[in-house]
């Protein structure tokens, strides 16, 4: 959902999934007001254009690109942009049950949850794992993709921003390649709607063990090996003369733009190209956008 506010040219977004019990994001683009906030929650704030001192906890603090500023449930939070400057950011709100939750997974039961510092600079990894976050909550992805996505950022989160995590040393590798055939099976039979929880729980893993332990075995995350299955069915359709239309909706995408876009990413060409005549089209040696050839099924060779 996208609301826009009173102040010109202020666009706030709030957005959730079901996929991810405990999650908010909110988007805050050209804002020039003052924010005053008391959050239940755990929230992380990136900004992309803001700047401005913020009073937290007793001390002023100062917000800017490239830093992330880690707020506390409970304390109050206000800012406002420096010289009425309109800017952007970025938050992240998670409740303490989540943060607790992704700190037994990964570093067992005892770490508590605090900040190293309420300011922290965001180094790039975790900048990109932020970036490929809210890029998936803001697309067509599956709940598969957008968990994963989640788990992936929250790794990077925990050890980069949590007190503790710099005196137990680098990350672990992952646990031994286990299960790993039983979840592609599981990939492929039961539909779309499988989670990466279910798909854990069916093998006797933690969610980050399964994603490790698949990413290792197959080389990509779950969701993505999921996504490669559906266009392998998409273009046996499609040979078989079945409509992209009719594909697109059969294989779970949003909409035939959604399907268009990721099977011409996949295979160079669009689905309706891919089915007419029952051609093989090549794109053009000398454009990339330019016509495509056309070999029908009595032209080429077989392979």
């Amino acid at each position: 959902m996208t609301t826009q506010l009173d102040t010109p040219q202020e666009i706030i977004g709030f957005r959730r999934s079901s996929a991810t019990p405990g999650i908010e994001i909110i988007n805050a683009r050209n804002s020039p007001r003052e924010w005053r906030v008391v959050s239940p929650t755990f929230c992380l704030v990136l900004f992309n254009t803001w700047r401005g001192p913020i009073n937290f906890g007793g001390r002023t603090h100062y917000g800017e690109p490239g830093v992330v500023f880690c707020n506390l449930p409970t304390e109050l939070m206000v800012s406002r942009p420096e010289g009425d400057r309109p800017g952007s950011f970025d938050v992240l709100e998670f409740t303490p049950e989540v943060l607790r939750e992704w700190l037994a997974e990964q570093c067992g039961p005892t770490l508590r949850p605090e900040w190293s510092a309420t300011t922290q600079k965001v180094s790039p990894e975790l900048g990109a794992r932020f970036r490929r976050f809210f890029t998936a909550f803001a697309s067509e992805a599956s709940p598969l993709e957008l968990q994963a996505e989640l788990l992936e950022l929250s790794e990077v989160m925990v050890h980069g921003l949590i007190a503790g995590m710099s005196e137990r040393g680098a990350r672990l590798e992952g646990p031994p390649i286990r299960g790993t055939a039983r979840m592609r099976e599981c990939l492929q039979e039961e539909g779309l709607d499988i989670d990466l929880e279910t798909l854990a729980r069916k093998v006797g893993l933690s969610r980050f063990q399964a994603l490790r332990a698949f990413k290792r075995r197959y080389g990509l995350p779950p969701h993505a090996y999921q996504l490669a299955v559906r266009l392998g069915r998409a273009r046996r359709m499609l040979s078989s003369g079945a409509a992209p239309l009719d594909v697109a909706l059969h294989c779970g995408f949003v909409d035939q733009s959604h399907f268009n876009r990721h099977f011409k990413r996949a295979f160079g060409v669009t689905p309706a190209q891919c089915a007419r005549a029952g051609g093989v089209y090549l794109p053009s040696p000398s454009s990339e956008a330019g016509p495509e050839k056309i070999v029908s099924r009595s032209d080429r060779n077989c392979r």
